[in-house]
């Protein structure tokens, strides 16, 4: 019995990505994946997608490519499966335009993907990992690893969507960037959620929460401070939408509805040490450990499963131990691969170790941005407060693992 293309109504002979798809529709969504300009619908979304294109006259008219990408993900296409999936599901001329077209570089084009959607200025990143290696406890399909990795590139293609790459980088203020995390927040949440499922099956939601609080904050310091590496920009601070905060006068002045008390000069000098400090802290190690993307991923992992938190059960503290034993397990022999990869004489011990050093050194990343949010609710340029920035988090749910993207 012939399928129908879930999204065009064109005949589908087998399923592609994780729905019932045509050919075409495949390729267009494979396309749309790793394209670094994102689609836009002039007719708010409600163009109708079908086998036939729209003519007008003599014209023809393509389809809206927001609205097709819009329901390949509604009809259950995952991104993930592009990387995870190997050719066994496509024909071989899918497996021969896939060589052609990326010159059958599997690690380049996984390195791609992970590339923050919304930073068009990344050139360089640091080398994949590839997926064999000479050391025999290295198996990255059988590591929490793979999961953590495929989730966190689905997390940016998401990231894509809610946040248009920009063609001018935008300095912002306070409220602005304040209103970014507070959609990026559920994203960070869908993807702990979809790597770590035991967190809704062991732990009650409470416990949930308190980790991922302790994580998000964590969060907003560490991939900036990656992200301030990777764009060679040690100064700026970036955010998802592409954005960055690079000027104290402006981030605590221009979000103000009457004229601040102090001059733009003034500003700067208050806050400066602190941004000063915030490099010194966190942003000048991560440079020195020069962490491939799979370090810091685990990094940022074991953030999450962090133990002496105020509220935590005995239980939560049990599960977080045997976690992060098993993130130490799995950082350890990436270690060991990055050294054996790049040939490099470092001592992967000792790669391990300014790993882990990396730790501390985000926690003091979070005391310098405590203290400056202080400082500004002092100087009444700013009203929100610690206790502010972690109730961000109290809107994602824990149990639902859905993508909730069109509430964001």
């Amino acid at each position: 019995m012939e399928q129908i293309c879930l999204v065009c109504t064109a005949v589908s002979t087998e399923p592609h990505y994780g729905a019932d798809v045509c050919r075409a529709c495949a390729a267009f969504f494979r396309r749309r994946v790793f394209s670094r300009f994102p689609a836009k619908c002039d007719q708010a979304g409600t163009c109708e997608i079908t086998i036939n294109r729209i003519v007008a006259g003599e014209r023809e008219v393509r389809q809206c490519k927001a609205c097709r990408m819009e329901k390949c993900l509604k009809i259950g296409m995952q991104v993930s499966k592009i990387i995870e999936t190997d050719s066994d599901v496509q024909s071989k001329r899918d497996k021969h335009d896939n060589e052609k077209i990326f010159g059958n570089r599997k690690s380049e084009l996984s390195e791609k993907s992970l590339a923050p959607a919304c930073y068009s200025k990344v050139n360089v990143l640091p080398l994949e990992l590839q997926c064999s290696s000479s050391s025999s406890d290295y198996d990255y399909n059988r590591m929490r690893l793979k999961s953590l990795h495929l989730n966190f590139t689905e997390m940016l293609q998401l990231r894509k969507r809610i946040f248009p790459r920009r063609r001018v980088t935008r300095s912002l203020h306070h409220a602005e960037a304040l209103t970014i995390f507070r959609k990026d927040v559920k994203l960070a949440a869908d993807w702990i959620n979809n790597t770590f499922p035991e967190l809704s099956q062991c732990l009650e939601p409470s416990q949930q929460k308190i980790l991922f609080r302790n994580f998000y904050l964590k969060w907003t310091v560490f991939e900036p401070a990656y992200l301030a590496v990777l764009l060679g920009k040690p100064n700026t601070y970036h955010l998802p939408t592409g954005d960055i905060v690079d000027e104290p006068g402006i981030y605590y002045t221009r979000h103000l509805g009457t004229p601040p008390s102090y001059s733009l000069d003034e500003v700067s000098r208050i806050f400066s040490p602190y941004w000063t400090d915030f490099r010194n802290t966190l942003v000048d190690p991560v440079i020195d450990a020069k962490l491939s993307i799979h370090e810091f991923l685990l990094l940022c992992s074991i953030c999450l499963f962090d133990v002496g938190l105020d509220g935590q059960s005995e239980e939560c503290i049990q599960f977080c131990q045997k976690a992060r034993q098993e993130l130490f397990r799995e950082l350890n022999i990436v270690c060991k691969h990055v050294c054996e990869t790049t040939k490099s004489s470092e001592n992967f011990c000792f790669r391990f170790a300014q790993n882990m050093l990396l730790l501390p050194s985000i926690q003091r990343g979070i005391d310098v941005f405590e203290e400056e949010l202080q400082l500004g609710g002092l100087y009444k340029l700013i009203s929100t407060t610690t206790d502010d920035w972690y109730a961000m988090v109290d809107g994602p749910s824990f149990e639902n693992k859905e993508l909730k993207v069109d509430n964001l």
